[in-house]
């Protein structure tokens, strides 16, 4: 089956915020014609990693838009033209605040040193 991680597959797109079609719905907004230039197709798989797909994945929803543009389907019809395919990629797994301060370890560690600064600010405003 499509996808990655230990999710068997993804199952009805659930509807105009599910990662999947959001993505392929952008991927089809970038096509000129069938082709999806480099810094478009960079920019999509950021898009799809901020939505929790993979890069696996989010690499395959765009080539499931580009398929069907092949196909002859206009780009605004792809991502429904393909949204039986689409449903074969493994949805997200719901993301924690903590999972998004991973990703990006500099700011997470802003993000809580700052926390705790006001949390320290706070107590002592308090305090005095």
């Amino acid at each position: 089956m499509f996808g990655s991680g230990d999710r068997a597959g993804g199952g009805p797109i659930a509807g105009p915020g599910d990662p999947r079609w959001v993505l392929a719905a952008r991927a089809a907004d970038k096509l000129e014609g069938t082709l999806l230039r480099p810094e478009h197709r960079d920019r999509l798989i950021r898009l799809g990693r901020m939505l929790g797909l993979s890069p696996f994945d989010a690499n395959l929803v765009i080539a499931i838009v580009q398929d069907q543009a092949r196909r002859g389907h206009p780009p605004h019809h792809c991502a429904a033209a393909g949204r039986q395919q689409l449903q074969l990629i493994a949805l997200p797994r719901r993301r924690t605040m903590l999972d998004a301060l991973r990703d990006n370890r500099p700011l997470g560690i802003a993000v809580i040193l700052g926390t705790l600064l006001l949390l320290e600010v706070a107590l002592l405003a308090w305090l005095f």
